[in-house]
């Protein structure tokens, strides 16, 4: 064989590995990337068994049922009765709850945002609002909200689906919706400040009694 009919098949083979190669790179392995948490899509209302959990938590909320709360929640220990009580006394009801929600990669686990409309007493407007809440199932498969200690796993999943950006723009419209109804009625924004007031001292009268 000669000199030069040898070079062209070496060239011809190392011309198909590199396209092989190529070739190879552009099919997806499945396992080799995850998907990230702040990449994710946001969908609304696809499962109904969290759809439920969360709106039997708002019911026990409301009335500071805290019985039943105990069975929404992985650590009853961890449920603030004195801000749910310091609540009731202002909140008449949580309507339109509507659900969205990321689901974890490394586990069944969700970072679900719950939006709904917050019905204070005595007053008609209704104040949007949005609330985070981390959804794991315990060993026999229900859906509880998760309130122990997370773990870095936990963690990373939670920061990566709160920066994801059609949360954050979920975030904004809710913000804007609230001080558009702070604006617009005087009844509601007195009513309302009094309630974040009473929030606030609750906390921390939480705070120093737990120094």
């Amino acid at each position: 064989m000669k000199l030069k009919y040898k070079k062209l098949i070496i060239g011809i083979t190392v011309v198909t590995l590199a396209l092989s190669f190529f070739i190879l790179t552009l099919i997806p392995t499945g396992g080799s990337e995850k998907h990230s948490a702040a990449d994710a899509e946001l969908v609304l209302n696809q499962n109904e068994d969290i759809n439920k959990l969360i709106a039997d938590y708002y019911a026990a909320k409301k009335i500071v049922d805290i019985e039943t709360m105990s069975t929404l929640v992985s650590d009853p220990n961890q449920i603030e009765r004195e801000k749910f009580t310091a609540m009731a006394a202002y909140v008449e009801d949580y309507q339109n709850i509507n659900c969205y929600m990321i689901k974890s990669e490394e586990e069944d686990a969700y970072r679900v945002y719950a939006r709904y409309d917050m019905k204070l007493k005595n007053i008609e407007s209704l104040g949007p609002c949005l609330t985070s809440f981390y959804v794991t199932t315990t060993s026999d498969g229900k859906y509880v909200i998760y309130l122990s200690a997370l773990d870095e796993v936990q963690e990373d999943f939670i920061s990566a689906a709160d920066e994801n950006s059609d949360v954050l723009e979920l975030e904004e419209e809710v913000a804007n919706g609230l001080q558009e109804v702070i604006d617009k009625d005087e009844s509601f924004k007195q009513f309302y400040q009094k309630l974040d007031k009473e929030i606030q001292s609750t906390a921390s009268g939480s705070a120093a009694a737990g120094q």
